[in-house]
């Protein structure tokens, strides 16, 4: 069932005084080509740049800078305008996307064939308005910094993991079928619930939360406090209330879903400065040991400028930096719509029913 999220909510503010140790303090404004240098952002009754508004963090660029554009900051104009046209060919082409046959009913290429664009996530992302060749922005060369030890270990064992999932898949499939999803000694049974992937747990909103499934967010300012919602497809929304008065984190064994964000501003920037992850927090490969500065900026009436700056000490040899331009969306209903699978509140239903008649079929077994 579709709700909608009105009014009050959406963004965040910073640690007075509170710098990542090593990190880059990067000037905010027109740092890319498509901005005007002499555009002045609006502001809010207390006198503040006015940061309101849905937003949206989807793009198609890429994290890290390719070889191709090794040298290379910023696209053209004219590439971005064939990687868009690109994406829409392929997004109108049902060989590409896989869908050119249904399968035998019941089948799980039935079933997959049956949902089309609307179900998707990625149909009509579009590179964003930075035209960045990657999100990384330090280091310079676009890149993730050396793993520590720990780090490369981690990063290893999660490698291994992965392969003899997908090694014992296939010679599941190539015994059962294509129709196997996962062999049945793989650890992504559902025999208990820890066991169930964060999506089907609903487990929810992380941060940072940019792109893919949770590209959506409205900010609402006060002069106190700045609220961001963030709202995920299937794993539902999350509220995030950000203290403006210079208060420190809470005590180092105090630890939260969303960790503890406290902000202020520098300029016509907001910073806002998050720690105290629980161990369950998973973002590139680090965890309970996060600490992100993020910070906000008005560069254009449809654009804020987001930085993220990462510092893991256990996971990176240094901290490095991430930036992404924020396009408004339509705010004149002022509502958000929920992002889910909605046949899902009928999915199972449909699937108990079809169980008893199965059962009946066989006799009552």
């Amino acid at each position: 069932m579709q709700r909608a999220f009105r009014t009050l909510t959406l963004f965040g503010a910073m640690v007075a005084g509170l710098s990542l140790s090593g990190s880059p303090v990067y000037a905010q404004g027109a740092t890319w080509p498509t901005l005007d240098p002499d555009w002045t952002a609006p502001r809010t009754a207390w006198d503040t740049p006015d940061l309101h508004g849905i937003w949206s963090s989807k793009s198609r660029a890429p994290m890290q800078r390719s070889d191709d554009n090794a040298d290379r900051e910023f696209l053209t104009d004219e590439e971005v305008a064939d990687l868009d046209a690109a994406s829409e060919a392929r997004e109108t082409n049902p060989v590409a996307q896989g869908r050119d046959v249904r399968g035998d009913s019941g089948t799980r290429a039935d079933v997959e064939g049956a949902y089309n664009n609307i179900f998707s996530t990625g149909i009509g992302v579009r590179y964003d308005k930075s035209h960045r060749t990657s999100r990384i922005i330090d280091p310079p060369n676009g890149k993730f910094p050396a793993l520590t030890p720990e780090g490369d270990a981690q990063q290893a064992t999660r490698a291994e993991s992965f392969a003899a999932r997908a090694a014992a898949r296939a010679a599941a499939q190539q015994t059962g079928g294509a129709d196997v999803p996962y062999p049945v000694d793989s650890e992504d049974r559902y025999d208990h619930p820890e066991e169930v992937g964060s999506l089907e747990r609903c487990r929810g909103v992380s941060i940072p939360c940019i792109g893919g499934l949770c590209g959506i967010s409205r900010l609402a300012q006060g002069p106190a406090s700045v609220t961001i919602y963030y709202e995920q497809g299937h794993g539902g929304g999350a509220y995030r209330k950000i203290p403006l008065d210079e208060r420190p984190h809470i005590p180092s064994h105090i630890r939260q879903w969303l960790g503890d964000s406290v902000g202020h501003w520098e300029g016509d920037t907001l910073v806002v400065d998050t720690t105290n992850f629980t161990n369950q927090t998973s973002f590139q490969g680090s965890g309970e040991n996060l600490h992100l500065i993020e910070r906000f900026t008005r560069v254009a009436p449809d654009l804020l400028q987001y930085q993220i700056t990462v510092e893991d000490t256990t996971v990176w040899t240094q901290p490095w930096t991430m930036e992404l331009a924020l396009e408004a969306l339509d705010n004149t209903e002022n509502l958000i719509f929920e992002s889910a699978c909605h046949e899902g509140n009928y999915s199972l239903t449909a699937m108990l029913a079809g169980a008893r008649i199965d059962e009946a079929s066989e006799g009552g077994k």
